[in-house]
């Protein structure tokens, strides 16, 4: 004690002694928040150039971690920051199929300035870019009336439209996770395959031993109105001549154009019996199976699209399990009833 009153008493040379003292804490807090903005400046940039990266990346589709480096270090030059960066160490691309997404992350080190004198040579930066490569995975029913009211002009518009719409899905399609479509023709009935006889989701004694053309009826009300089996099958419908069979969901774009450029038009209009099995074709459980559930579209951050396709109104009713009543206010109701489970099923 005695010491320090003594040193702190002696007035010659102490102020020096002191001043370096204090001066020193002083000049790290100085330097630290001098470095600290100089930091956060280049950080921006280097989030600028990863942004950069990423979207050029994602939209070459294919590019090395190399080539994504020189991106990075041409943009940080650009920009005036490579005399600050000490180094761009380590460019990582990646692709999250799933998410649909396509990532950059940028490691690197900065030079340290005053920071130096507490032995802080260099600051560890980095920055992390994510983009979509893909708008959304789809799976889409087109459910196209195939009625006698389509002849002529009108089902040779519908084929056009229907196609370009096909094309236009197949040239955003990400080709990780392509586009599905179904082709669902509908008139009086839909005709689901002559094959699907035999199968448990089908109802094969209202046929009594006549002839099966893969035409099926409606289920009675309110079963007709869902898609859950119920433990009942769709019962087949004999001796009705459908028109051509419906397409699954595939993502064989040749064979969808196919299906739609053979399409006749003939017969009378009920309208739910396509919107029905156009719903059906985009679930994944039987009767068709070729859809994803709807907890892996949503990881895929895809959606079930139905879009139908009519010139006009109902002209029968369900007589259940055929088609040949002349009730069409309940076929309006039926249809209006399916439309709204439609939507409530993330359609």
């Amino acid at each position: 004690m005695a010491f320090l009153k003594s040193f702190w008493d002696h007035q010659s040379g102490n102020i020096a002694i002191s001043a370096a003292i204090v001066a020193l804490p002083l000049l790290v807090g100085a330097g630290a928040a001098i470095d600290m903005a100089r930091a956060s400046h280049v950080k921006t940039v280097l989030q600028n150039a990863a942004d950069t990266a990423a979207l050029a990346g994602a939209t070459a589709k294919k590019k090395s971690d190399a080539e994504l480096k020189e991106i990075v270090e041409d943009f940080l030059a650009a920009n005036g920051v490579q005399d600050v960066l000490g180094a761009v160490t380590v460019v990582k691309q990646g692709r999250n199929i799933a998410k649909g997404t396509y990532s950059v992350s940028i490691s690197g080190t900065m030079k340290a300035s005053l920071m130096q004198l507490v032995g802080f040579k260099e600051l560890d930066i980095g920055a992390y870019a994510e983009v979509n490569i893909r708008s959304q995975a789809v799976e889409l029913a087109l459910v196209l009336d195939n009625t006698g009211s389509m002849a002529g002009s009108k089902i040779a518009n519908l084929k056009t439209a229907a196609t370009n719409l096909v094309n236009i899905m197949q040239s955003d399609s990400a080709s990780d996770v392509p586009t599905k479509i179904a082709v669902v023709p509908f008139a009086e009935y839909v005709n689901v395959g002559i094959s699907s006889l035999g199968q448990s989701w089908i109802d094969a004694s209202t046929l009594r031993g006549q002839p099966f053309m893969g035409c099926v009826g409606s289920r009675k009300s309110p079963q007709d109105k869902k898609i859950e089996a119920f433990g009942i099958g769709y019962p087949a419908v004999a001796n009705e001549p459908c028109n051509i069979e419906l397409l699954p969901l595939t993502t064989d774009m040749n064979a969808v154009r196919a299906r739609i450029n053979s399409m006749v038009s003939r017969g009378a209009t009920y309208i739910p019996t396509g919107l029905l099995w156009g719903w059906n074709v985009l679930d994944a459980s039987a009767p068709f199976t070729e859809g994803r559930t709807k907890a892996a579209l949503k990881e895929m951050n895809g959606r079930k699209v139905l879009v139908l396709m009519t010139d006009g109104e109902n002209t029968i009713s369900p007589s259940y399990p055929t088609h040949d009543g002349r009730d069409i206010a309940t076929s309006n109701s039926t249809l209006t009833d399916i439309c709204t489970n439609v939507k409530k099923d993330e359609i």
